[in-house]
């Protein structure tokens, strides 16, 4: 970076709204010659597009879906081939966006790259986005596709039961859009990652010359595999027992301990891992740590979202001055909130929430 293109920079931070002819006022310099520094500042990576946005070093970016999820929930023991009597809910979901979500309302600065249809749906999402802090300025509105639509059904005890997921547009989420993102991704220091992206996203991706500490979320035991790429570069990888067998190529029917699944993805290149194990809790492996935390007792009203919230409380408990197993216990804690909760996502999760409630179940 030259002298002056430093000058610019600080100008910008000091006066993020300023019109470049302000800036050329202020500096004693041409609005010409301010264009040009400002377009190889974007370019560079050093400010983020339009409205001269700085980058903060360590936020991290999450690419991933958006979606508009209807979850059915039945009042009373669930009927297979009949109607049940129940409630239904419409919320803003989506792996990307619930983890995105989650790790706003715990406190930290995110930047959100997704894509939506021009359709009411991604309408009512974007305002959805808006209204929880999550900067809507990188979702992308796609002319020729639906909003991606998620439809579940949970039983009785707040257990899905069978779901459908529409997410064709998510698969236009590809290299020609992401290329137009290049500084956001040159930017970063943290990329997280979901495997509902198409596979060859995320083989793009992998290939960048990017120096970033890369998150994922392998989704489904379905979709696992499609991390398989970026798997030597990951930092972080979360998953349950199914689709790490998934992602390994080990077939489900396979008798392996979890110490092992985990060793088996380290071994692989992945420096850390977060084995969700459902009701038994989460296992966490590192290259120097291997320690299981048990679940919080609750009263599960539906699991959507609970296994978003707990990889977001991890990516938040991972800044903060505690030792692996409170890490951990905050983790689980995010997920045994999100259980409890009519919605994918609670509305009123924070970091002192989540403490507060760990204290109640502790008494109890």
């Amino acid at each position: 970076m030259t002298e002056q293109e430093e000058c610019v920079l600080t100008a910008v931070k000091q006066s993020p709204l300023a019109t470049q002819q302000e800036l050329a006022d202020n500096l004693n310099m041409s609005r010409e010659s301010i264009a040009g520094h400002i377009m190889r500042l974007i370019r560079a990576g050093h400010i983020l597009g339009k409205g001269y946005i700085i980058p903060q070093q360590d936020t991290l970016l999450i690419i991933g879906g958006c979606n508009l999820d209807i979850n059915g929930s039945s009042l009373s023991r669930m009927k297979r081939n009949d109607s049940n009597p129940g409630s239904i809910q419409q919320s803003a979901g989506g792996v990307g966006r619930n983890i995105a979500e989650n790790v706003v309302r715990l406190g930290n600065q995110i930047h959100f790259l997704s894509i939506v249809g021009q359709d009411s749906s991604g309408d009512w999402l974007l305002e959805k986005n808006r209204q929880c802090g999550i900067n809507t300025q990188d979702i992308v509105r796609h002319p020729d596709f639906n909003t991606s639509r998620y439809l579940s059904i949970n039983d009785e005890s707040g257990q899905l039961v069978s779901a459908i997921a529409d997410m064709k547009i998510i698969d236009a989420l590809d290299r020609r859009l992401l290329e137009n993102k290049m500084p956001l991704l040159q930017s970063t220091k943290r990329i997280l990652v979901e495997a509902n992206l198409a596979q060859t996203t995320i083989e793009w991706l992998a290939d960048l010359p990017l120096t970033v500490d890369f998150y994922a979320d392998a989704v489904s035991a379905t979709k696992a595999s499609r991390l398989r790429p970026l798997l030597s570069r990951m930092s972080l990888l979360k998953v349950n027992r199914d689709e790490a067998k998934a992602l390994l190529n080990i077939p489900a029917s396979e008798d392996i301990t979890d110490e092992q699944l985990a060793q088996d993805c380290i071994d692989k290149g992945v420096k850390a891992v977060l084995l969700s194990l459902g009701s038994d809790g989460v296992f966490f492996k590192d290259q120097n740590n291997a320690l299981t935390i048990p679940v919080f007792p609750t009263t599960p009203v539906s699991d959507t979202g609970a296994g978003d919230a707990l990889f977001a409380g991890f990516i938040h408990a991972q800044h903060k001055d505690w030792n692996l197993q409170e890490k951990l216990s905050f983790s689980v804690a995010c997920a045994g909130i999100t259980l409890e909760s009519i919605h994918a996502n609670d509305p009123n999760i924070s970091e002192n929430t989540v403490l507060q409630w760990m204290k109640s179940k502790q008494t109890q």
